[in-house]
């Protein structure tokens, strides 16, 4: 298939972004540049693999749960259907909670899924103490491996976070937590309603998990402690609405992704 067959095969499963997807492809299986296949643009590629993969995205499966790997922050992370796929929306929150991080910090990435925002964290801040937990072993299971990966030195807790951390201190928690409505979740694209039901679905409001976060959640944090935690672009008000009733909390603010919309809050106990 030549490239240019490859895009229209992707085009016509609805693909998002099937030129990207179609380089991506062909770069993966031949292991070559994206300036190679730029400049032999008829050249046609033989390899099953690429049938195999298109065949997969005609059943919307992500294209990045098969290749298995996915870049955030600049580093690659190893992904699976167990966890949600990093996107570019949730580096903002990354960038913001390095500039709260001091050396020695004990750090917890709770829904830490892939580990993707813990361990990019500890890559780029290397003297933290970091804590990864979620409630899927299939998750944190990839997470070890990305931490191994990346030779990050890391505890791993299993178990849902409103219960599983008793006693526990941080001077620094981040949180993608699940923050779709369960009512919206129908409503995704297909792509997006092939990653894990746990990682998506936040309740009624979508805020379950956000509001234990910004409540009972805030006695994991030091006092002096801050909390980072992404939220739906549509749940600003909600967010603001709760935390303006909070009297453990000292002050917040509220960040916008490079698409312009809010996208996570930092919150200083």
């Amino acid at each position: 298939m030549k490239l240019k067959e490859i895009i229209s095969a992707l085009d016509s499963y609805g693909a998002d972004n099937s030129n990207e997807e179609a380089f991506l492809i062909i770069e993966n299986i031949y292991k070559i540049s994206r300036a190679k296949i730029l400049a032999d643009r008829e050249k046609s590629y033989t390899s099953p693999e690429i049938l195999e993969i298109l065949e997969k995205r005609r059943d919307h499966i992500p294209l990045q749960h098969i290749l298995g790997k996915w870049e955030f922050m600049g580093y690659e992370f190893l992904i699976s259907p167990d966890t949600l796929i990093p996107r570019p929306d949730t580096e903002i929150l990354v960038e913001k909670a390095l500039h709260e991080i001091k050396n020695g910090a004990r750090v917890a990435d709770l829904c830490t899924g892939s580990g993707c925002i813990g361990i990019s964290l500890a890559l780029l801040k290397r003297d933290i103490d970091l804590t990864l937990v979620d409630i899927s072993n299939g998750a944190l299971d990839m997470a070890r491996k990305n931490a191994k990966k990346h030779k990050v030195d890391a505890r791993f807790i299993l178990g849902d976070i409103r219960t599983c951390l008793a006693g526990e201190k941080f001077d620094v928690i981040v949180s993608n937590p699940p923050y779709i409505p369960t009512k919206d979740i129908e409503n995704l694209s297909p792509e997006v309603k092939k990653e894990p039901l746990l990682a998506l679905d936040g309740g009624d409001d979508g805020l379950d998990i956000i509001s234990f976060l910004v409540n009972d959640g805030l006695s994991l944090l030091n006092e002096g402690g801050k909390m980072l935690i992404e939220f739906g672009y549509d749940q600003k008000k909600s967010i603001e609405e709760c935390l303006k009733s909070n009297e453990k909390i000292k002050a917040f603010e509220i960040f916008y992704d490079y698409g312009k919309n809010p996208r996570c809050v930092l919150i200083t106990k």
